[in-house]
């Protein structure tokens, strides 16, 4: 019998570290090509308040779909977002007793879920023609386009209480929003408070409670309503009667701007501004009722640090709420501002309070 020693050189020594080297690596592969997988989403859509893995993730293999039902967070009420992170996830399938030697994590960092609003069934009215075999009833007035929707969308939503909207947008919007949504969900987020005038929108389309696309647009929305306007040019300081003013259709593009739409709730007040043949007249372009005349006299009030000084002068010209009138002191005869408060009721400018103060201690205040 042949007895042969093992070779202890160099050469051979390094032969065998690199065969173990290549074996462990193909081991590695070959459990990493076994390994199933879990894959974090961008964004999802929920239905109801628990958000589970399988809503969030894409599962592959065995060992990650068996871990799917896994919950990981519970929208609370009047919640309607919540982000999910692949840390989170790591921990929940620790807790859940996950084998990460068969399952490998992958994906996006965070995934934003959104928890969708209910939809409405879309009932046909009488009379309306309703097309057959399809799982959605159609009408003449159903909506089958994107547009269709943020029309329907802004209306819902706008604060004016007659009248119509006139919602116009670019072509280049245009072109975003003639888009089929039969089946599709859609959610639709106001970027400002804006209700009319520019009013900007992100529209997020949903496939299978995913967000499929995220859409930006902007309207452009006028509330056309009957208004008063001035039937000729009209000074201010100008008494509003029946001959200054008609009835017309208008467009109000601010959400601040209240229109007049009877004449008769501003005829015998006067106008706060100038106004141009045609203009439509709103509530900030009439003067308020007098509250100080002039000659009376008028309870006015100087607040100084944690101090108020009261006196009575008299108003050397008329005043509505919140102007700012010219008061003569009673003891002195000098000149100051205040504002109209209410009915002969006026606060005094902080740069009197010291004259009011001093015309107070010589004893001028009732």
């Amino acid at each position: 019998m042949l007895d042969f020693e093992p070779d202890k050189t160099a050469g051979a020594r390094l032969r065998r570290i690199a065969m173990i080297l290549i074996a462990a690596i193909v081991m590695a592969f070959g459990i990493a090509a076994r390994a199933d997988s879990v894959r974090l989403y961008d964004q999802v859509g929920v239905d109801g308040p628990v958000v589970t893995l399988n809503q969030v993730a894409e599962l592959s293999g065995d060992a990650a779909l068996a871990h799917g039902g896994v919950v990981l967070t519970t929208l609370k009420d009047g919640r309607s977002e919540h982000t999910i992170t692949l840390d989170m996830i790591e921990k929940a399938l620790d807790e859940a007793g996950v084998n990460w030697g068969l399952v490998s994590l992958r994906g996006f960092n965070t995934c934003k879920v959104t928890r969708l609003v209910e939809p409405q069934s879309l009932a046909p009215q009488a009379g309306q023609a309703v097309a057959a075999n399809i799982e959605t009833p159609i009408g003449l007035r159903t909506t089958l386009t994107l547009r269709g929707v943020v029309e329907q969308y802004i209306n819902d939503n706008a604060t004016v209480s007659q009248g119509d909207l006139r919602i116009e947008f670019t072509d280049r919007d245009t072109g975003k929003l003639d888009l089929p949504i039969l089946g599709r969900s859609i959610e639709i987020e106001p970027v400002g408070i804006n209700t009319l005038g520019r009013v900007p929108l992100t529209i997020r389309l949903y496939d299978e409670q995913r967000v499929a696309q995220t859409i930006q647009v902007s309207a452009k929305v006028q509330h056309v309503l009957l208004a008063v306007v001035a039937d000729g040019p009209i000074s201010r300081g100008d008494v509003f009667t029946r001959n200054h003013l008609k009835v017309r259709e208008c467009l109000v593009d601010d959400d601040a701007i209240v229109p007049v739409t009877d004449p008769g709730m501003v005829i015998g007040q006067a106008s706060a501004t100038s106004l141009r043949a045609g203009e439509m007249v709103s509530f900030n372009k009439v003067k308020s009722p007098v509250m100080v005349k002039r000659g009376e006299l008028v309870n006015v009030r100087c607040f100084i640090g944690g101090l108020v000084v009261r006196t009575a002068d008299y108003a050397a010209e008329d005043g509505s709420l919140n102007d700012l009138i010219r008061l003569r002191s009673v003891s002195t005869g000098d000149e100051y501002y205040a504002v109209v408060t209410g009915d002969r009721q006026a606060v005094v400018s902080t740069s009197a309070g010291s004259q009011v103060m001093a015309d107070t201690q010589q004893g001028s205040s009732p």
